[in-house]
Parts: structure tokens; sequence; C-alpha cells
């Protein structure tokens, strides 16, 4: 999971909007960012999504729109999964829209992109102009995205990702590959006892230090971080009900089913059996 400038070069293709697909058996890990604003669909799919400093669980008719130079991934956990997993994504810049007053509040709306925004239960409306947009030609498209984007504008519940004081500085691209190397590991070791010194070991640091850069890069001190990732793929499990509490616990790398009740507890205000019965 490396946080790398992605090179999108829509001019190059004598369009205004990149559109493309995705279909996989996993969501591979890619850490990246770009100057572009992107929509994603999953309109088949279940993983961790990370906005920024967000990490949360997303399913299938997760929709998100993600502002310019805001690093982001979708992963699946399970790198083995047999079911197909979909994805609809849209890149574009901001400025197609600059000389069309009609479009002036599409401003509102990337501004709050730029922490990314997840629009929750997507109309058939929403659904129809993702799904049908590779039929179009290149001025429906451009019309399709106007109107896609103006039903976003006017759309309810939605949920602002990233924390209002997060920030992904450019110019400390070069530390990405570190924190990279650190999500990586606790992904690969998950189920496992995870220490700060075995993270300071992976990014040859002394542990004090390697709290205090974590924090930095991430928003989050490392057991906040490893907690909510370890939470986010109970959440997952748990939705399946197909393990017990108990086991999902020991796999998301709790080492008792207490501990794991309390922390589940903090993080999503209802305990395990509450979040599995509510689904």
């Amino acid at each position: 999971m490396r946080a790398e400038l992605e090179q999108i070069d829509i001019e190059s293709t004598n369009q205004s909007i990149q559109f493309f697909t995705i279909e996989t058996q996993a969501f591979a890990p890619y850490w990246h960012y770009h100057p572009e604003i992107e929509l994603t669909f999953i309109l088949e799919g279940e993983g961790t999504r990370i906005v920024g400093n967000s990490i949360e669980t997303f399913t299938s008719n997760d929709l998100v729109l993600v502002g310019k130079n805001i690093p982001h991934h979708w992963i699946s956990l399970n790198q083995e999964v047999s079911n197909l997993q979909k994805a609809y994504v849209f890149q574009f810049s901001a400025n197609i829209f600059s000389s069309f007053k009609e479009c002036e509040h599409f401003g509102a709306l990337f501004k709050i992109a730029q922490r990314g925004i997840q629009f929750k239960e997507p109309t058939p409306k929403i659904i129809q102009l993702i799904t049908t947009f590779a039929t179009l030609n290149k001025v429906q498209q451009l019309v399709a995205l106007i109107d896609l984007l103006h039903q976003l504008t006017q759309h309810e519940p939605i949920k602002v990702l990233a924390s209002k004081d997060y920030k992904f500085l450019q110019h400390q691209k070069h530390d990405m590959d570190k924190f990279a190397k650190v999500n990586n590991y606790i992904l690969e070791h998950l189920d496992q006892k995870l220490t700060v010194q075995q993270l300071a070991d992976v990014t040859n640091m002394v542990p004090q230090s390697f709290c205090r850069w974590f924090r930095q890069h991430s928003g989050y001190s490392f057991i906040t971080f490893l907690n909510t990732t370890r939470i986010e793929n109970a959440c997952q499990l748990l939705l399946h009900k197909t393990e017990s509490i108990q086991r999902i616990a020991f796999s998301s790398g709790f080492e008792s089913l207490s501990h794991f009740n309390r922390t589940f507890k903090k993080y999503k205000q209802q305990s395990p059996r509450e979040f599995m019965n509510s689904k």
C-alpha cells in the first residue's frame, strides 16, 4: 500500500472525463493520490476503505467522492475471496465546470470532498447514471456527469470521512514508503500480536521516534490506528454471520473476548452482537 502520485493523462484521450470499471477477485492495496477528483462506486465488494485518515468497512453500493490529492484506496482484506468485486470509477478535473455558471454549486461539494464524502443509500437514479455511463457517447457522458454531480449536491445522508485537521503534505511523499510498509505489515499480521517495537523495526526507527512519526503521518496514535483496523476487519466478518464472535475476535488480533467487546463498544458504541443483529 504505497501512496503514489497517480499520473492520469486525461488530455491525451480527448476527453474531459476518465471513466473505467474494475472487475477483480479482490481489490488489491493501491494507496495513491492524484490532482483529479474521483468518484468511486462499489457495485459488488467488501473490505476496508481508507480515505485520508478515515478507516472504515465498505460493502456493496459504497459511493465516495474523493477530492484532489487525498490518498485513498479500497482493499479486500481477504485477498483470496472467490466472489467478484466490481467498481465504477470517474476521474475528472474540477476545472471542466468552471465556465458553467449553472455548475457553480459544485464548488461547495468539491470543497467538502477534500476530506472525502460517502453518499449513503444512493438513489436508483444515481445508480442508473453510474452503471449506464459506459453506454453513452462523449457528449452524453459530460451531460450525465453534470446530472450525477447535481444529484449528489442534493443527496442525503452523507458522511464526511477524514478529520477536519487532516492534511496530506505532498513534499512528505518519501515518508509514505515507510507508511506503506507499516500498513502492509499490519494487514498481513492482523490476527497476531503486534507491538510498537515490531513496527519500529519495520521502519528502522526507535519506538519513541516511530510513535511520533506515525501520529504525524496518520493523524492517529499507533494503538488507535491498529485497533481501528482490527475493529473494521471484525465488522466485515460480523456482517457475514458465519463465524462465532469469539472466533472473529481472535482472527482480528484480540487476545481475549472481553478485550474485543470493550474495544468494539468504544469504537462502535454498541456490542459486537448488537452490531451483527442490526444488519
